[in-house]
């Protein structure tokens, strides 16, 4: 009989050994690290002082600030935007408002005064968590205008956490109601709302039950072997997912040190990873180069770096010997699933995570569907990726559970893909995203994957662009690394070797560094913009 549903291992031994709230996270990783190092922070609200904060601190300031919440009127349920840098404070409030019944709603500092509003009510936040400044905006003030304002009807209050009035030592009464609810919420409970960061289209806010994250945290800090050893710093903004369950929770998990950053800056980053002897970077690629252009890179003591192999630019400092059976997981996630739902593992190695996505995380479920007619797929049948499973969302903001998700509980993801005999899944691309030439599909992720294991490039983006005879043709936009020279027909060789002849790229453009446009926070190529570049350059070369 066919297989087209997949399972991913049990979820029995997590589930038993641990309750999968927030709350209950917290408590039970301050009980067995209470001593250890938590949070390591420079605070700029404090002239630069350096925070620390014990697993004892964290508990015991998440805590007050879940009595200050119950002091607001926040019961089960009420939900809590919380607009703040990579902070103690942040941290603080997110396991805080869930001890308090509530729902933490992380939103993007990025956000324009339009955009923050927009979002706000979205939310139906009934309070915001925020700090008097951040990169010169007083958002304190700007949020407090907002309250009572009638733009905002659920808006009531907001709270500034660099008051010193705010989250004080709470009274033995406050402190036994917070316990009270701990004892109350559910892992089936809502526990957590992210908003997709809205580049393309409209923000979509998604609902997470408490156990969404708590399982991410104790997965993935086992997908990256995450240990009370481990001392990470991860500049990823905590109101995106991947820096809430794929850096900080599973870093707590393990009983390690998250070192925080709350506006990335590569010099003060080299210092910070030398200083706190970071034993794994976690970073965006574009991170990563501004550290290595820095002119403290080469002199800077990066030795203590261990899980650094996958990512190439920390290898070749002159410092760095990491761990050699360590290699940078690969996997597949998005905010509908609170995160990674297949991944490799830290011991998996590089040979494999080249030829496959990974296999899926426990109590995952995933089919295939065919795009035109909704069939279920067999294994190597290439379809749409729909996903099940307790890190699923339960519904987005505004809609239905049958709304959000399919009659059996799968999400659709828009994302095409297949399985292979063995059980690993393999991504290859947005249903959106696919290049028509010739009558063929390409995808332009499969090529870039490919291109991961390339040395001469640092960045590649594959678009497709029209073309009168072809319908369209496939274009590589490349970025070389440091000091290599790929040629045009050095890199069409080595796509040929792994896709098929009618998926190699007609085009290949070189970009210099910072020249591909991006989104502002530099985290996301701009299609539109670069396509417009492309067919500048194409009519350019074709006119001369």
């Amino acid at each position: 009989m066919q297989v087209t549903t997949w399972h991913g291992p049990s979820l029995e031994p997590i589930a038993a050994a641990h309750r999968l709230t927030l709350g209950d996270f917290l408590i039970e990783v301050a009980a067995v690290h209470a001593g250890r190092e938590a949070i390591v922070f420079d605070d700029p609200l404090q002239d630069g002082t350096t925070v620390r904060w014990s697993y004892a601190d964290l508990e015991q300031k998440s805590r007050d600030v879940a009595a200050a919440l119950v002091r607001r009127g926040v019961g089960l349920g009420t939900r809590v935007a919380l607009v703040l840098g990579n902070r103690p404070e942040m941290v603080a409030a997110i396991f805080g408002v869930a001890l308090a019944g509530g729902i933490p709603v992380p939103i993007s500092t990025f956000s324009s005064g339009f955009e923050l509003a927009d979002l706000l009510a979205r939310s139906a936040a009934a309070g915001v968590v925020t700090q008097s400044r951040l990169l010169g905006r007083n958002l304190g003030d700007e949020i407090s205008g907002l309250v009572g304002s009638g733009q905002l009807p659920f808006l009531g209050w907001c709270d500034v956490v660099d008051d010193a009035s705010w989250a004080a030592q709470p009274s033995a009464e406050d402190a036994q109601r917070v316990q009270h609810r701990r004892k109350l919420v559910s892992p089936g409970d809502p526990g957590l709302i992210l908003f997709s960061s809205g580049t393309t289209t409209e923000p979509k806010g998604m609902v997470h039950l408490h156990r969404a994250p708590t399982l991410q945290f104790w997965l993935i800090a086992d997908v990256f072997r995450r240990t009370p050893q481990s001392r990470v710093w991860a500049p990823l903004p905590l109101f995106w997912t991947a820096g809430i369950t794929t850096a900080l929770g599973p870093t707590l998990a393990g009983g390690g040190c998250f070192v925080l950053q709350e506006t990335f800056q590569a010099g003060e980053a080299l210092r910070l990873l030398e200083r706190e002897r970071v034993t794994e970077p976690y970073t965006l690629p574009h991170q990563a180069t501004a550290l290595t252009e820095h002119p403290r890179w080469a002199s800077t003591d990066l030795s203590a770096l261990r899980e650094v192999y996958g990512k190439s630019v920390f290898t070749r400092h002159p410092s760095v010997s990491g761990d050699t059976n360590w290699t940078m997981p690969l996997g597949y996630g998005m905010s509908e699933t609170c995160g990674t739902i297949v991944s490799h593992r830290w011991d998996n190695t590089r040979e494999e995570m080249k030829v496959s996505t990974g296999q899926l995380l426990p109590g995952a479920r995933l089919r295939v569907i065919d795009a035109d007619t909704g069939a279920l797929l067999g294994a190597g049948a290439d379809g749409e990726l729909a996903v099940a499973g307790p890190t699923v969302i339960d519904r987005y903001v505004g809609k239905a559970r049958d709304e959000s998700l399919d009659t059996d509980g799968f999400l659709h993801t828009g994302d095409m893909g297949f399985v292979s005999a063995d059980g690993a899944v393999h991504w290859t691309g947005r249903r959106t995203e696919m290049i028509k030439t010739a009558g063929a599909n390409v995808s332009p992720a499969e090529l870039e994957f490919a291109l991961r294991a390339c040395p001469d490039v640092l960045r590649a983006k594959v678009v497709g662009v029209p073309d009168e005879r072809l319908g369209e043709v496939v274009v590589l936009c490349a970025e070389p690394s440091a000091s290599a020279q790929p040629t045009e027909q050095s890199l069409k060789d080595f796509l040929a070797e792994r896709v098929a002849k009618h998926k190699v790229p007609r085009h290949v453009l070189f970009f210099a560094p910072g020249e591909m446009p991006s989104t502002n926070s530099d985290t996301k190529i701009r299609d539109p913009a670069l396509i417009s570049l492309v067919l500048a350059r194409l009519t350019k070369a074709r006119d001369r």
